[in-house]
């Protein structure tokens, strides 16, 4: 008698739909691993899909570019004597255009150095001194290069332009920044072409040098290096390189042949100014991939080369749109996770062998034919190992615990998230859904700085830290009081000032005004008073579009914002003890009070670090509280004054309201008065400011 075939259990209700919640639950942790592989934490991973393919990439050899180093030092500085002799030989070989990778910020100790080097430039040109074409000499191109340094103001990162010195400005056709972003290990990948208010470098130079251009679109697509090759091994004879260097003293023996119409990049020997990774030397893609380590680092100039062939060519990367990359992570997350949720082990491992295989081939293919990179390697390295992890983990403990409860399966995700999210952020994640989304956006925001007058002198003076910090806390209970009536958010405490905001994290579209509002009721209840010390604070109030969001750290995020306003707001906060004023306000604040506020035009001034004239306002008081003091009109009739260069009326109509304010007298007043008598430059109504 045969023996009946054993049949397989048939599944219970329970566990059919705990496989579907586990599939469920496999799809939203893929989507959710891809998305933060998107973000800043995945960026190890994320970049695979920019370098990976870089190992198809074939020798190739760029003819429009050379690079000439140089190798000779002056002390810590490379030697600048011996610039006027290579431009000439530069010349005298038939170079198209020569791109300085240098920044010549000092002037030499020489001054006959700077002299013969925009002597030569000039020569090299083939332009005079007034920049007139030379009958007989060929027109041909120098750019130099001009750097960039960061400082905190405020807290806020400022940044400000190292441009070259001026006699040598003057010799050359323009002058770009030369910046790099950086990755981990110092790896470049992004091509700069400058910041809103200036352009980089190459860009400067292929626009001049034939690159079809437009400065509509210089920041926009955000552009990627499209290397020509990696750098040449030492003694690796076979490999050609990428883009030819030459040494200075070679150019000076004499090789007309190898730069004749070739653009030449000017720069430092890799190593000279130092062998640390990230001052001259970078690493690529190609380093990415090198697992003995043998593979030299990419010089600056190299670096720069790659990116002027870019821009010559146009055939810079591009990377896939923020809409296309969320699709494809959320495509992929419920298709893997479905698909690993519901076949066997052995099936699920075959299957993520062929996907990676697949993305990573069409990574290279669109990156090779179509000059665009999309993050395929999230998918690949972490959408699809994770939910092949999930989903057979999940079916094997489904098909013997079945009735193992849901909850303890999310805890279980739950504390897999938590070493990479704070605790805080991880039950924001929850309550999101797993669409919480880091970093900042943009967003018009008003915003507020105070300061407490003396408050460092005040602490000296009365030396108990426990009396300060408990009349502190009473200050900043009674002020926050008045901006969150007002809808603002509290940005942070900065020691005793306070940075505050409105516009975001929700939309304000009275941000202007609620901001004033905020700013006139708080400088109503704002004394500080210490065992007899007394002081009143300043206020500064601005308005304009920052980057607002959560940024920090893997461990913690804080909610802020960065821009140039921020900047504007606590200079504006500072200029109160200039003028003796309280609160003060800038002109973007005033054209959005409706009205509704007293206000007074305090003067036109150019600050240090930008180029426009700002123009300032005191915020006098509310229209509905107080009428108009009758100080206002004169002192408006000065500032006209002196918008036409009268500065005799200025001055009659600054002493009148001088007078009119009594005994304290005005300050915004009396500091015309003090520029008047000193003979301070006054232009149009327009002071230069030389200080912070």
């Amino acid at each position: 008698m045969a023996r009946k075939k054993k049949s397989k259990p048939k599944k219970t209700t329970g566990e059919l739909v705990l496989r579907l919640v586990a599939s469920v639950l496999g799809i939203g942790l893929a989507i959710t691993v891809g998305h933060l592989g998107l973000g800043r934490v995945g960026d190890s991973v994320r970049y695979l899909s920019y370098d990976l393919p870089y190992v198809t990439f074939s020798d190739t050899s760029a003819d429009e570019v050379v690079i000439v180093y140089l190798d000779k030092l002056d002390g810590e500085y490379l030697d600048r004597s011996q610039q006027a002799a290579l431009l000439d030989e530069l010349g005298k070989a038939g170079a198209r255009a020569v791109v300085y990778d240098l920044i010549f910020d000092r002037p030499s100790e020489d001054p006959s150095v700077d002299e013969a080097f925009a002597a030569a430039m000039l020569r090299f040109r083939g332009v005079d001194e007034d920049w007139n074409p030379i009958e007989g000499e060929t027109r041909r191109h120098v750019f130099l290069a001009c750097g960039r340094e960061s400082y905190e103001q405020a807290g806020v990162i400022v940044e400000r332009l190292i441009p070259p010195n001026d006699q040598l400005i003057g010799a050359a056709d323009d002058f770009g920044i030369v910046t790099f972003v950086t990755g981990k290990n110092f790896t470049v990948r992004e091509l700069v072409t400058g910041t809103p208010d200036e352009p980089s470098l190459t860009w400067k130079a292929a626009e001049v040098l034939g690159g079809e251009l437009t400065e509509e679109d210089r920041l926009q697509p955000k552009r990627w290096l499209n290397y020509a090759g990696p750098p040449r091994r030492a003694g690796v004879t076979k490999q050609a390189p990428a883009i030819l260097s030459l040494g200075a003293a070679e150019v000076m023996g004499g090789v007309p042949s190898l730069l004749r119409d070739k653009i030449v990049v000017v720069g430092a020997r890799p190593g000279i100014v130092g062998e640390e990774l990230g001052l001259d030397l970078f690493s690529t893609p190609f380093h990415r991939l090198d697992v003995k380590g043998e593979l030299p680092y990419m010089s600056g100039p190299e670096v720069q080369a790659n990116g002027l062939l870019n821009l010559l060519r146009q055939n810079w990367l591009i990377r896939s749109s923020e809409r296309f990359d969320t699709l494809l992570v959320i495509f992929a997350g419920v298709l893997v996770g479905l698909l690993f949720s519901c076949v066997r082990p052995l099936y699920a491992l075959i299957l993520a062998v062929m996907c990676v295989a697949a993305l990573a081939a069409s990574g290279v293919i669109s990156m090779t034919q179509s000059n665009v990179w999309f993050p395929w390697s999230v998918v690949a390295f972490l959408q699809v190992p994770v939910s092949l992890g999930w989903g057979t983990g999940s079916r094997y403990y489904i098909e013997r615990f079945f009735r193992v409860r849901i909850s303890k399966e999310q805890e279980q995700l739950k504390e897999a998230f938590k070493k990479y999210l704070s605790p805080q952020m991880l039950d924001k994640l929850s309550e999101d859904g797993f669409k919480m989304k880091f970093g900042g956006e943009k967003v018009e925001a008003a915003m507020i700085f105070t300061d407490l007058e003396s408050f460092t002198n005040m602490c000296e003076r009365v030396g108990d830290a426990e009396r300060i910090v408990e009349a502190l806390s009473d200050y900043f209970e009674r002020t926050t009081t008045h901006i969150f009536e007002y809808d603002g958010v509290v940005i942070k405490f900065i020691g005793d000032a306070i940075f505050a905001a409105w516009g975001a994290p929700i939309v304000d579209p009275q941000s202007s005004l609620n901001a004033a509002k905020a700013a006139w009721y708080l400088s109503k209840d704002d004394t500080l008073a210490v065992e007899g010390v007394t002081l009143k604070t300043r206020i500064g109030v601005h308005f304009g579009e920052v980057v607002a969001g959560n940024i920090g750290s893997r461990q913690r995020v804080d909610y802020t914002m960065i821009g140039d306003p921020v900047n504007v707001a606590a200079r504006l906060e500072g200029l109160n003890k200039m003028f003796g004023t309280r609160i003060l306000i800038s002109e973007e604040i005033e054209s959005r009070l409706d009205s509704e506020f007293h206000t007074r035009k305090v003067g036109r001034f150019r600050v240090k670090g930008r180029r426009e004239p700002t123009a300032v306002f005191e915020l006098v008081g509310p229209v509905s509280e107080i009428e108009k003091p009758a100080w206002v009109d004169p002192y408006a009739l000065g500032i006209a004054a002196l918008d036409s260069n009268n500065f005799e009326e200025a001055r009659r109509r600054f002493e009148e309201v001088d007078r009119m304010r009594g005994e304290t007298g005005d300050g915004p007043s009396r500091f015309y008065l003090r520029l008047l008598e000193k003979g301070e430059p006054i232009s149009h109504g327009v002071y230069d400011m030389t200080k912070k």
